[in-house]
C-alpha cells in the first residue's frame, strides 16, 4: 500500500501527539523527529497504558503513537473505544498481515514498522493527518489469481446514498467497494469482482467503517440508511 498524499508539513493541521512506549530511547527519538519535522508540534512521551489514558483524558491530543507490545490489539481496542475522537497509530516490528489488520480491524488509523525510514514514517503521518489509513507494503499482497479485470463502468453507485455527506469523503475505489458492501457481497466476493487482494479489501473496509463510526459491515449500513432516511 503505503500509498501517501504529498502536502507540505507546515500545511498539516495543528498537532498534538503523545508516544506511548516502554523503550525510552525509541520515544524520545521520535519526540525528537517530530520536532524537527515540524518546529512547534507539540509532543510529549509516556512509558505505560495507565499514564497514557490519564495524559489523553487531561490533553485530549490529536494523535496518539503507541508500542504494539505496550498494548496488544485487545488494549488498542479498548483505548480506542475508550476515546473514539482520538487517532490511533500503531508502531510496530511485526510485518505481519494477521497483525496489521488485526490492529487495523481494532481501530488504528495506520500501523507504522519501526524500521520505517524518517522520511517515509513523516509522510506516513501526513497520510493519517489527512484522513487516510497507512500501513506497509506487505499488507496489499499479489493480485487473486485468475485476474477478473476491473471495470468501473459496471459499478454503479448508490446515488442517494453517496451523496450523504458522510460518504463523500471516500474515495472512488472506497465507494465500488462501499455499493459492493450494500449487495451482501463477502470479502472475498468484493475482492474478486474489483480485482484486489482481500487484505487490501479490508483496509478499504476499515476506512469506510471508520467513516461511519462503525464497527461491522451491518452497522456501517444501517448507519448509511438511517442517514440517508433523516436527510
Amino acid at each position: 500500500m503505503n500509498e501517501v498524499i504529498r502536502i507540505k508539513v507546515a500545511d498539516m493541521p495543528k498537532t498534538s501527539t503523545v508516544i506511548a512506549g516502554s523503550h525510552t530511547l525509541m520515544r524520545r527519538a521520535l519526540v525528537a523527529l517530530l520536532r524537527e519535522a515540524r518546529p512547534g508540534w507539540n509532543c510529549e512521551d509516556v512509558e505505560g497504558i495507565d499514564e497514557l489514558r490519564d495524559r489523553i483524558s487531561a490533553s485530549s491530543p490529536t494523535l496518539v503513537l503507541i508500542d504494539l507490545r505496550l498494548c496488544g490489539v485487545d488494549g488498542l481496542r479498548q483505548l480506542r473505544l475508550a476515546f473514539p475522537h482520538t487517532t490511533f497509530v500503531v508502531l510496530s516490528d511485526q510485518d505481519d498481515r494477521t497483525a496489521i489488520l488485526a490492529c487495523l480491524e481494532a481501530g488504528a488509523q495506520g500501523y507504522i514498522l519501526k524500521s520505517t525510514s524518517p522520511d517515509q514514517f513523516i509522510r506516513a503521518l501526513e497520510t493519517i493527518l489527512t484522513g487516510g489509513l497507512f500501513a506497509p507494503a506487505s499488507l496489499s499482497g499479489m493480485p487473486i489469481h485468475p485476474p477478473v479485470a476491473a471495470q468501473t463502468s459496471e459499478f454503479k453507485m448508490s446515488p442517494a446514498l453517496l451523496h450523504l455527506p458522510v460518504l463523500s469523503h471516500l474515495t472512488e475505489r472506497q465507494r465500488h467497494v462501499f455499493d459492493l458492501l450494500a449487495e451482501g457481497c463477502a470479502t472475498k466476493t468484493i475482492a474478486r469482482r474489483l480485482d484486489l487482494a482481500v487484505g487490501t479489501v479490508k483496509v478499504h473496509l476499515a476506512a469506510i467503517y471508520r467513516t461511519l463510526g462503525a464497527s461491522s459491515r451491518l452497522e456501517a449500513l444501517a448507519k448509511a440508511h438511517r442517514a440517508h432516511a433523516a436527510a
